[in-house]
Order: structure tokens, then sequence, then C-alpha cells
């Protein structure tokens, strides 16, 4: 079913708004309460649980008996995470591991870390390891695709994390990677770290918003291009790229997409009329390429947004469930709303 989360312009930053501040407020009362109950991370050493811990991941249960101690991570972001959480040093190997635009924050320990395989790591290669935990930040990471799944691993008495981006039912709010940090702070004994790290993100969310708010925005309509030519992929309305839209100030033209990107076509894109175009910088074509491109298409020649020259590039690194969305949620909003933010420039 399309699904368009931007039911008004205005109401949908106001009601983000709020969002953010009630997660905040949620956040401030689970590290209270953290603090007062058992915590896990006196036993991040690897002591049994006392009882087994039990979450619910994208439909599935899984249970830990103790802190995982040998943990594989499949995607560089998430990679990053874990570092931020305070538990890279736990990583025994990771896929993506050539990466070269790593968080200044992380970047240290990351290239400490066992990197296994330019993209994923085989069968053979995780099992060699012996995990006892494999976290993912896309659905390719476990699956037939990579050569096991979430159902293999489990076999072999290995527990899995998949980020809720990519669980299949959308990303209707923050507090779906809210929900995520969470879990995977409860399951490694890092809650702190964890709920440190959900604040952060929340209250760089939250300025963007509140100056968006008091500048008085509209949503400007924008394509987001990720790459193609024949056919352009674009974000569609369930995915983070969504989300990252709205918290920028910006209308997503192509919320009908039923996964968090597909496959639309330039006569629906030009028909649509962006006035503003956000281009994702990675892959084998290179931004002023795919730039370029757009300038040239005789369709895309005509809309608002390349008639006037109105581009924001951001890095595909930062368009996933990691802290590194507000990275983009800021680069979007001042490319599209210069004004809102224009007294934060003033020294």
């Amino acid at each position: 079913m399309a699904r368009n989360l931007l039911p008004t312009p205005v109401a949908a930053r106001r009601g983000r708004a709020l969002t953010v501040a009630g997660v905040v407020l949620c956040s401030a009362l689970a590290l209270t309460a953290c603090s007062r109950g058992t915590d896990t991370e006196a036993r991040a050493a690897g002591a049994e649980f006392d009882e087994p811990v039990e979450i619910v991941n994208c439909e599935r249960t899984e249970v830990f008996d103790a802190v995982p101690q040998r943990i594989i991570s499949q995607n560089n972001h998430v990679t990053e995470i874990l570092i931020q959480m305070g538990v890279g040093d736990r990583i025994v190997g990771m896929g993506y591991g050539e990466a070269t635009n790593v968080l200044p924050e992380a970047e240290e320990q990351f290239r400490s870390i066992t990197s296994l395989a330019k993209e994923y790591p085989t069968r053979e290669q995780v099992l060699d390891l012996e995990p006892d935990f494999v976290v993912a930040g896309m659905t390719s990471a476990l699956s037939e695709t990579a050569g096991y799944t979430r159902e293999d691993l489990d076999g072999e008495g290995i527990n899995t994390f998949l980020f809720s981006e990519y669980c299949g039912d959308g990303f209707p709010d923050i507090e779906l990677l809210v929900e995520d940090y969470r879990q995977l702070g409860q399951v490694l004994g890092a809650e702190t770290a964890a709920e440190e790290l959900i604040d952060r993100i929340l209250g760089e969310l939250a300025e963007v918003t509140e100056a968006l708010d008091a500048a008085g925005v509209e949503p400007v309509p924008t394509f987001f291009y990720d790459s193609g030519q024949d056919q352009p992929l674009t974000i569609g309305g369930t995915g983070i790229g969504n989300l990252i839209a709205e918290y920028a100030g910006a209308e997503n033209i192509t919320p009908e997409g039923e996964k968090p990107y597909f496959a639309s076509s330039w006569e629906t894109i030009g028909e649509r009329a962006p006035e503003a175009i956000v281009i994702l910088d990675y892959g084998s074509a290179s931004v002023e390429e795919k730039i370029d491109y757009l300038r040239s298409h005789p369709i895309m020649a005509t809309t608002p947004a390349v008639r006037d020259d109105r581009f924001v590039v951001v890095s595909l690194g930062d368009f996933f469930e990691s802290g590194r969305l507000t990275t983009s949620v800021r680069t979007i909003a001042e490319g599209l709303h210069p004004e809102a933010f224009s007294d934060a420039e003033q020294p």
C-alpha cells in the first residue's frame, strides 16, 4: 500500500517536533530506570544474565543467556554504532570493512577491526570466527544473497539482529530507531551508552526542527536521486530517507514507493516538478556526473530544481539508521531553507 508520511507540511513538522520532545523525555526516564534496576553493564565481561533476555526484532524472537562477546558487524554504519556504544572491542570481524567515509569519532577503532570482505563475509568466514552475535543493517546482509539467513545462523546457535529500517514494515517514526538502540544496549550490556547516543540523535534533530519552525518554512518538493539513467532510483515512503526528508523540511515527491528505495520513471519525476534535488553521493558516478546528467536530460532540464540549479549533496553513508542521519537532516535543511539557519552562522 502506498503511504504518504507527510499529511500536511506544517502538521508533519510540528508533529515531528512533538515526537522528538516526547522521545527525549522517555529516554531520560528509561535511563533513570536503568540506574535503579539490574544494570547489565556490570556483566559486560561476558557473565550470564540473571535471567535470559528476550527481544523481538523484525518479528523474530531472540533469546540471550549472556552478554555477547564475539560480534560480527555486517555493515560499516552498524560497526560505527557499535563503536559508539562502547562495544567495538568485541567485534571480531566486519563486512564492508574497506569503507573510506568513516565517522571521525569511530575511525581509529574502526581501522583496528578485522575486515572480512569488501562487502559481506562468506558463511565459512562467519562460522570460523565462532561469533555469538551477528548484527546487520540491511536485509541483504542476512539473506541467501549473503549465503546465510537468520534462520541458518540460529541453527548454529548464533543470535542475530537486523535494524528495523529493513524489517519490511517501514520507518514511520524515529521511535523505531530508539527501540532498536535500546534493544542493542540491553543485550550488549551497554544501556547507558545506548541512551546517551539516543539523546544525542534526538537533540540534534530537535535543533533542526526548532530552527525550521521558528522560520515558519514550508516543505520543498524534492527529488532524491540515488542513481540510474534508464530509470531513476529514488527513495520511497517507508525508509529512513523519507524520515530524513520530513525532518529536513523537504517533501519527498515519491512517497508511493513501498520500499526504502525503488525505481521510478523520469516521466513521473518530471510531472511532479521538483523544486530541489538531493544527490546521494556514492557509486561509480560522481556527484558532478549525476548533476550533469540531470541537466542534460530532456525531462529533468525543464524542472524548477534544474532550472534554478537547486542541488543538495549528501553522502549515502549519512542515509542509514545511524547517528549520521542527523548530518543529512541538517545538510538538506540548510540547503533548502538557509534563512532558518542564518542567525546560527553569525559569529
